[in-house]
């Protein structure tokens, strides 16, 4: 269930890690070298209950830009080519080894 968000931000710093704030403040940050996009996005929408473009961003899209996906790698762009909840849940199924 997506809802409406309450206090959360995201940012990105160094086109790698991407932080999750509830009212400025550290909820977690997860690395994009270790961890694909579409993952962050799937670990963000579950910690957050709301849609990942609907969280306010601290900084720029800008800085999204050079994020590692799955499919596509580091030539995606982040928001124009934005995965849909079909491909996130594909990719976590295929990692979590449920095809």
């Amino acid at each position: 269930m997506i809802i409406k968000n309450e206090g959360f931000t995201i940012k990105c710093t160094g086109h790698t890690y991407i932080t999750l704030e509830w009212n400025d403040k550290f909820i977690f940050c997860l690395d994009n070298d270790m961890t694909c996009a579409e993952e962050i996005i799937f670990e963000i929408e579950k910690r957050t209950r709301v849609d990942f473009k609907d969280i306010p961003i601290k900084g720029s899209k800008d800085d999204f830009s050079g994020l590692r996906f799955f499919n596509g790698g580091w030539k995606r762009n982040f928001w124009n080519e934005f995965p849909d909840r079909k491909e996130i849940e594909s990719y976590m199924k295929l990692k979590n080894g449920r095809f």
